[in-house]
């Protein structure tokens, strides 16, 4: 049965139809409809079997007709009717997105206050999936639309984002002021210790760089570590390089401060430290000798080498590096929490590090170098009513649950924060949650936000000033502040429309400040019974489409700088943190990575397999000719190519005819990457200059120049402006 449509004219408040208040408040603030979309489920509401759709089909046919509806009549061609599978955010958003494909709309009214949150959600993000701009409308004031976006956020926060993700190479285009500071930190990051080098020749001081700092950075040792921690989990090349210079260097720092082991011990240790010193003269077997006496000093339980040996994900670790083909296997692009000796020795190293300073001397402030572990929860509390003590159980559990799982994805544990969002009439119930929560799980941080009311502006701005009256930032792990959160998730629950998108504009903001990804989930009533009796809830599965209002811009900047340097797992981690846009250009990242250092198939002849290693080195020798950027470039130029393209034996026999590979090896392994810190005697440094001519050289001595030998140059160049598309079209 269709319900009364039209209503009471004269009638006011709940009383009055959503559409003619809509219509009115139209009219009044002199804001022109050029059509109207009409939402509707085809899930059965009625005994009839009638659904929301049929209902919604009425209304456009009384809409279109000789009467209209609502005191309104309009044109056929300028009401539509969007089916919805099921009164969902992700069904919504998929209808909406769907019937906005091809259609042009300069800007999309959503409204809101007339029930069904999850589809006015639902159709706010079906916007951002199709690009269309949205603003918000509540039903009772429809002469104030609202915005979510905020064009100016990305760009305010911009060096923050790069610093957390310890870009400096961009920082130093994007802050000239300071470009000092930053190349020192980015020759850091690279294994270089000559630009360190040649700050200390300059006749007058470096602005915030003492001569004592400038010796540390000119140190090999720090230099590795740094460089090691600071791109822990990135998965590159290089990283797989600095991980096994960085092994045993640590295990013979390690190793020089134990006091009570027994001869035997000792004796076996020193034989391990000397074999990977020389990564055991070339005959392999390292991973199983580190096994091996790990078992032998299983007595040992106050030495910290044979706890750092028996550490079976560090082993793992090492073992997958010292193939030089980790980089070619597929990685988990969200890799989960490190070994714990990597961790602890990550957390040592940068309570004493000495770029946060440097940080601190731009006006910044560093993040945890591998985050903080800890995820955000925001979840409004609704009124309270009878009965809803067991549904309120469920949801905590759901929502936990679902942060836990975020967190098990990040690179070291924390912990689960959840923030309530409480009006005064839902204040006392969502006290009693917080209280119940520490019974779900003890080791969670669940707090209320008190006085969330209001319209939407009030509703944010309550919100973020609550999150930042918190711990403040220390720039190191352990600080509780929630600045330092790794991943902010929302937890939509039916409840007071404003309040719900004042949260939404809250995490929006807060994200950005944080320099973390934003995922929006749903809390929703399951049709059969919960695992605690009951109607029972779910957390639905979440969406990263919010990230169009603001963070698909940084990241996709970010992105930019990832490739621009061919840390290209990198870039992919980036764009996947973003919304479904920017994550279109995963499979072209893929590419790239596949192109650039994936393994030949068995198949391909020496012919072929030269013609790919010459369209590497060209991209190299490219990529390199930009004096902004640090890398290690002799060694990325090996890693390319051996043993990627050419085993061991056919690579050897390469470098023997090659002048220019065989001085490439020599100078991928004098550096930290390779055997630089196993080397007593510091090799003299290369100019970047003389490294590109080599790699030119030896594109030349590979039976260059051919047709071909600049294609993968060119796909590199078109991914770039993929990326830059994408930031110029969210700005």
């Amino acid at each position: 049965m269709i319900p009364d449509l039209e209503g009471d004219p004269e009638s006011v408040g709940k009383q009055r139809r959503p559409l003619r208040k809509l219509f009115d408040g139209f009219a009044a603030a002199d804001i022109h409809l050029a059509g109207v979309v009409l939402l509707g489920t085809t899930t059965p509401v009625g005994s009839h079997g009638e659904t929301l759709a049929d209902h919604a089909d009425e209304m456009r046919a009384r809409l279109v007709s000789e009467a209209g509806l609502c005191g309104r009549r309009l044109a056929a061609d300028t009401v539509a009717v969007v089916r919805v599978e099921a009164p969902g955010l992700a069904e919504t958003s998929r209808a909406v997105a769907s019937w906005l494909a091809g259609r042009e709309t300069a800007e999309i009214l959503i409204t809101c206050g007339s029930g069904a949150f999850a589809l006015s959600a639902g159709a706010l993000c079906g916007a951002l999936v199709a690009r269309r701009p949205a603003h918000i409308v509540h039903v009772d004031a429809p002469g104030e639309p609202y915005a979510l976006e905020r064009p100016e956020e990305p760009d305010r926060h911009l060096v923050s984002w790069l610093v957390r993700y310890r870009f400096w190479d961009a920082l130093a285009d994007l802050t000239p002021g300071d470009r000092p500071l930053w190349r020192l930190l980015a020759a850091r990051q690279a294994g270089d210790t000559g630009y360190a080098d040649a700050l200390r020749e300059r006749p007058t001081p470096v602005p915030g760089v003492s001569r004592g700092r400038l010796d540390k950075f000119a140190e090999t040792w720090p230099t590795a570590q740094a460089a090691l921690f600071e791109r822990l989990g990135r998965g590159e090349a290089a990283d797989y390089g600095l991980l096994r210079a960085w092994f045993a260097g640590h295990l013979r720092n390690l190793y020089k401060r134990e006091k009570d082991l027994n001869a035997p011990a000792r004796d076996r240790l020193a034989a391990l430290i000397e074999a990977l010193g020389s990564r055991a003269d070339g005959e392999g077997g390292l991973a199983g000798r580190l096994r091996t006496v790990a078992r032998d000093l299983r007595a040992e339980t106050g030495s910290a080498c044979a706890a750092m040996l028996r550490d079976a994900e560090l082993i793992e670790l090492y073992a997958l590096a010292s193939t030089h083909q980790a980089h070619l296997k597929p990685e988990r692009l969200e890799p989960g929490p490190l070994p714990p000796t990597l961790i602890a020795a990550a957390d040592e190293w940068e309570r004493g590090d000495q770029g946060r300073s440097l940080v601190e001397a731009t006006g910044g402030l560093c993040w945890p170098v591998l985050g903080s572990g800890d995820v955000l929860g925001l979840l409004a509390v609704g009124l309270d009513r009878e009965g809803r003590d067991l549904e309120d159980l469920q949801a905590l559990h759901a929502v936990l649950a679902e942060l836990r799982r975020r967190q098990e994805r990040l690179l070291r544990r924390g912990v689960v924060r959840l923030r309530l969002l409480a009006s005064p009439e839902s204040l006392a119930r969502a006290h009693r949650l917080a209280r119940a929560a520490a019974d779900i799980a003890a080791d969670a941080d669940v707090r209320v936000i008190e006085g969330v009311t209001g319209g939407l502006e009030y509703v944010r701005e309550t919100v973020v000033a609550a999150l930042a009256s918190e711990a403040k930032p220390t720039g190191l792990t352990g600080s509780e502040s929630l600045r330092d959160v790794d991943e902010v998730v929302l937890a939509l629950n039916p409840g007071p429309p404003m309040t719900n998108y004042g949260m939404i504009a809250a995490a929006v903001e807060w994200s950005m400040t944080a320099a973390c990804p934003l995922w929006v989930t749903e809390l929703a009533r399951l049709p059969v019974a919960g695992a605690h009796g009951g109607p029972g809830v779910e957390v639905r599965p979440g969406q990263r489409i919010l990230g169009r209002l603001g963070a698909d811009r940084v990241l996709a900047r970010l992105a930019v700088s990832a490739v621009e340097r061919l840390d290209l797992r990198t870039a992919r981690r980036l764009v996947r943190r973003g919304s479904d846009v920017l994550r279109g250009v995963d499979p072209a990242l893929a590419e790239l990575e596949n192109l650039v250092f994936g393994p030949a198939p068995d198949m391909w002849t020496l012919h072929e397999r030269l013609a790919v290693a010459r369209r590497r080195l060209t991209l190299i020798a490219e990529v390199a000719d930009n004096p902004r950027r640090s890398l290690p470039t002799a060694y990325l130029a090996v890693e390319a190519l051996r043993p990627a393209l050419f085993p061991w034996r056919l690579w050897q026999s390469m470098r023997t005819a090659s002048s220019a590979l065989n001085d490439l090896g020599k100078l991928a392994n004098q550096g930290v990457h390779g055997h630089g810190l196993d080397r007593q005697k510091r090799e003299r440094r290369r100019r970047p200059g003389e490294v590109r001519a080599l790699l030119r050289r030896a594109v030349g001595e590979l039976n260059s120049p051919a047709d071909g030998d600049r294609t993968l140059l060119e796909f590199h160049k078109k991914v770039i402006a993929l990326l830059e598309g994408i930031s110029r079209e969210t700005a």
